[in-house]
């Protein structure tokens, strides 16, 4: 017969950072016991107390996640160098007949301008484009005639130069994003190429995300 012990293994086990995070006090179990509780009563099929979860969590052993944690932490380690821009603008615009003829006119007036700052991420309704302060009126003066759906100006970008093996390595990403949110740094927009994540946040809290990924590749 199954136990209170299997079920909570099981439950917890869908996170590999889970475990870690109970292992390292991160976690408060007895709210964590209290949010899986449901759970383990629908699986069980029968009541089961507060206090007989908890002590199935502390229990918990994460000797199998060392394994993968410490070749995540080597990896992380590896990280390059940080490239910090601030003073940038978000535009969003909706997406239009005439949006990327927009774009291809703001590209080629600041092909040649190495003060000039602009990245972009497309979406199935909308494109937003990310700039430095400099060129804001010549994005505003282009895209007058599209459909301007916010803007968000103040803004700072982070941007980490990952190691090539990224994508044979699972959690990068997740394990970035949940020491920031852990640390209540707020993202505005996050983007990605194959061998470089850049984190959008508010100015205000560019410092803060700054020391959080220096101690992250320190370990």
């Amino acid at each position: 017969m199954i136990t209170t012990a299997q079920i909570v293994e099981k439950i917890l086990s869908r996170s590999p950072f889970m475990k870690e995070a109970i292992h390292e006090g991160l976690v408060n179990v007895s709210s964590l016991a209290r949010k899986i509780q449901p759970e383990v009563e629908q699986q069980l099929r029968k009541p089961v107390r507060s206090g007989a979860i908890i002590m199935a969590i502390n229990r918990i052993h994460v000797d199998k996640n060392f394994k993968y944690q410490n070749r995540l932490k080597a990896y992380i380690a590896k990280l390059g160098d940080l490239i910090v821009k601030t003073n940038l603008t978000i535009y969003t615009y909706a997406n239009t007949k005439t949006l990327s003829s927009s774009q291809l006119n703001l590209f080629n007036h600041i092909e040649n301008d190495m003060d000039a700052f602009c990245t972009f991420s497309q979406g199935v309704s909308e494109r937003t484009l990310l700039v430095n302060e400099k060129i804001e009126g010549i994005v505003e003066d282009y895209f007058k005639e599209e459909v301007l759906i916010s803007r968000m100006p103040d803004l700072s970008s982070i941007t980490i130069k990952l190691a090539q093996e990224s994508t044979e390595i699972s959690g990068i990403y997740y394990y970035i994003l949940k020491q920031l949110a852990w640390e209540n740094v707020p993202l505005v927009e996050v983007l990605s190429t194959t061998n470089e994540f850049t984190l959008i946040m508010e100015n205000q809290y560019v410092e803060q995300g700054i020391s959080l990924l220096m101690n992250m590749k320190r370990g």
